[in-house]
């Protein structure tokens, strides 16, 4: 990312244009001085949605602007194109950018909407792309911030504590400078907040995705390969490396329970989740289970994985992992994971609801409506029978998960498969 950054500025500069006189490219007026060259680069780039164009610099961007903003760093980071969605999952909102932006995890809504005209705040920002990060598969920093290391920490959700100090991390956000003047005793002095509850102008904005292009390392979204010749007669060809999915799933294993007797018993009569962190993990206990696990040379060795869930389901979970353990199939388990804090208000990873297994070897991704893989969004492959570490349809893993009352992301949905996700509540 930070060669494609460097290219788009070269260009500029060849052409005799110095960055300091240099307009936002397709956007924004008045920008301030300071940032001409920044805001450049991150037009240069692509960052810029044409809608900006008329718009003030320095203005507080919108939430909505800030979905557009990110969709196209999205395209920016991963080389390619989104479609956006005709749905609308806001009944305050239905800006194509915002419903897409939702679509693909990379933003959630609030109790009453999305509040698509209301300044982003500078916690939710990070969390929005730390969202992007996400979805375009990007390791965290290696280095950790700590959002405790400034006065002001105690203003900042606990939703956004984990998308802050990653984007600090990554040099992405920085603390703000304030004046004590108006304090007699502080002499002039200034100190550097966080302010997470402030809100960020449009070229402020900018700036920061810019700076997320040269923090992360992405790798392009890969070329789709050409569609098979119709008239081949075997129906086992391959696209991108896998068998058409809707040849594969047509006898899903049946699912135990129903969800709302399933919301009561993880969430009581209210049948409300969780919405804060602190809440969430008052409820979460760590599992010790059995599990195979496969030596350098292929051969089975019994082991242990420690996961997090929630407490309403850890005896149900260790049911499941001691069924698979005894299974004929031995599955091999080297990746386990349980809850973990989302900024997406829909997955049941925050609920600690939904267990993934093996995530390299079983990805998520979108099909089309004939159930053919069309974007790999997590995860390398899904290859059964080939690699040890792929799940099986119908086989052990998926069985005894199901016979406890989860379903698997293989077969759960129709518009997408996540082979590695099994989640109570079917999400």
């Amino acid at each position: 990312m930070r060669k494609r950054l460097t290219r788009a500025l070269s260009g500029l500069l060849t052409a005799g244009l110095a960055l300091s006189c240099l307009p936002a490219a397709s956007a924004l007026t008045g920008v301030s001085g300071w940032a001409q060259g920044d805001v450049s680069a991150a037009g240069a780039a692509g960052l810029i949605p044409d809608s900006f164009a008329p718009l003030p610099a320095k203005e507080p961007i919108t939430r909505a602007e800030f979905c557009a903003v990110a969709l196209q760093l999205y395209e920016t980071a991963r080389e390619t194109t989104v479609k956006h969605t005709k749905k609308v999952y806001f009944d305050d909102c239905a800006d194509p950018a915002v419903n897409t932006a939702c679509e693909m995890k990379l933003v959630s809504g609030r109790a009453d909407g999305f509040d698509p005209d209301e300044p982003v705040t500078r916690q939710d920002l990070c969390v929005i792309l730390d969202g992007v990060r996400n979805a375009c598969g990007a390791d965290e920093p290696d280095e950790a911030a700590s959002a405790d290391n400034f006065p002001d920490s105690g203003s900042l959700r606990s939703y956004a504590v984990e998308a802050v100090e990653t984007m600090l991390a990554a040099g992405v956000i920085r603390g703000v400078d304030v004046s004590l003047s108006s304090d007699p005793e502080a002499d002039g002095r200034r100190i550097t907040v966080l302010s997470p509850q402030g809100t960020a102008t449009r070229e402020q904005a900018l700036i920061m995705a810019g700076r997320f292009l040269d923090a992360f390392e992405i790798e392009p979204e890969p070329e789709p390969e050409p569609a098979p010749d119709e008239s081949d007669s075997h129906l086992t060809d391959l696209i991108d490396g896998l068998p058409p999915i809707n040849l594969l799933m047509a006898d899903p294993v049946p699912v135990a329970g129903e969800k709302n007797e399933k919301l009561v018993e993880v969430f009581g009569e209210s049948a409300a989740r969780y919405t804060e962190r602190e809440e969430a993990e008052a409820h979460m206990v760590e599992i010790t289970v059995p599990v195979w696990t496969l030596t350098a040379g292929g051969e089975k060795k019994a082991s242990t994985r420690t996961i997090t869930v929630h407490e309403a389901l850890a005896d149900k979970l260790e049911a499941v992992f001691q069924e698979i353990f005894e299974g004929d199939e031995q599955f091999p388990i080297k990746d386990a994971g349980g809850y973990a804090w989302r900024s997406n208000a829909r997955s049941e990873h925050r609920q600690g609801t939904a267990i993934d297994i093996n995530y390299d070897e079983n990805m998520e991704c979108s099909i089309d409506a004939d159930g053919n893989v069309t974007r790999i969004t997590c995860g390398s492959y899904w290859k059964p029978g080939e690699d040890p570490y792929s799940i099986p349809a119908g086989g052990d893993v998926v069985r005894a998960f199901a016979k406890y009352g989860f379903a698997w992301g293989g077969d759960a949905w129709t518009s997408k498969r996540d082979y590695m996700h099994f989640s109570y509540f079917g999400t």
